[in-house]
């Protein structure tokens, strides 16, 4: 491996930020929210 050379940086960063990318793609996003749970409804007296 060339470490010396600053293209091989160059390229394994760009790699890098390619992977990065397509992990953020295809992993399940989870949105955290708040849900109010009411019950408004009336009973029903008709049984």
């Amino acid at each position: 491996m060339p470490i010396g050379d600053w293209q091989f940086w160059v390229v394994s960063l760009a790699a890098v930020g390619g992977v990065l990318v397509l992990v953020k793609q295809f992993k399940p996003v989870r949105k955290h929210r708040k849900t109010q749970l009411t019950i408004s409804a009336r009973e029903r007296d008709d049984a």
